[in-house]
């Protein structure tokens, strides 16, 4: 796809908005002991505005698929803040949309399944301790990281397949949920709940719904 001006001009303002916007909640967060939820939804609103404008455009069943992700992501960003477990399943719905627009970008290869069990492996590996802790929804737990790596798999896929920009911004969109929500973990459910990763995972996760918003933007 070939960018007009005035395109790179809203994907260049959404990106600064979102992180002034995103910087502001961490701010508030941190420093205040206020958790301002209507700078955490607006910067994720930043990478809806971008995508529902392509769905609306194209009305491909992809777009739509990707602009739906986003907007679980946004619902989820405020369900957290109240409902920590609804905002779990918001987010997995969120996931297993990315999962669906992303299958219409590339097929599922033997490497995506080798890739989708190496990856959910590790993330066990790391998250067993802490899934403990969950007691009864240690099974809705494991469904989650089994949607996020499947997820993370698929995004890696359409890079595999289409080695250019929007594929690379699939797969580090991809990436960069995968870390966020994993650290997400570890920093809730550990013994330490430190504000650094508190700000690391947020990046990641901003970074993440917009690269994934705005990947068809590129070039293939």
């Amino acid at each position: 796809m070939c960018l007009k001006g005035w395109e790179i001009f809203f994907l260049s303002a959404a990106a600064v908005l979102m992180v002034f916007l995103g910087t502001t909640y961490v701010r508030k967060k941190h420093k205040t002991g206020r958790k301002e939820i209507v700078y955490k939804v607006s910067a994720t609103l930043m990478a809806v505005l971008p995508a529902l404008y392509l769905a609306l455009r194209e009305q491909s069943r992809v777009s739509w698929f990707i602009a739906v992700g986003t907007i679980f992501c946004m619902a989820a960003d405020a369900l957290l803040e109240v409902h920590f477990v609804t905002g779990a399943a918001v987010f997995a719905a969120a996931h297993v949309c990315f999962i669906a627009g992303l299958l219409g970008l590339a097929s599922p290869a033997w490497y995506t399944a080798v890739l989708l069990c190496c990856v959910y492996a590790v993330l066990f590996a790391i998250l067993r301790p802490y899934m403990r802790k969950l007691g009864k929804l240690a099974v809705l737990g494991a469904l989650y990281v089994a949607f996020l790596c499947a997820m993370f798999s698929m995004a890696g896929t359409v890079f595999l397949e289409s080695p250019g920009p929007s594929g690379a911004a699939a797969a580090l969109g991809g990436a960069a949920f995968l870390a966020s929500d994993t650290i997400l973990a570890v920093n809730l459910l550990g013994e330490n709940n430190s504000r650094k990763l508190d700000k690391i995972l947020l990046v990641l996760y901003y970074g993440a719904v917009y690269l994934l918003a705005v990947c068809r933007y590129l070039p293939g």
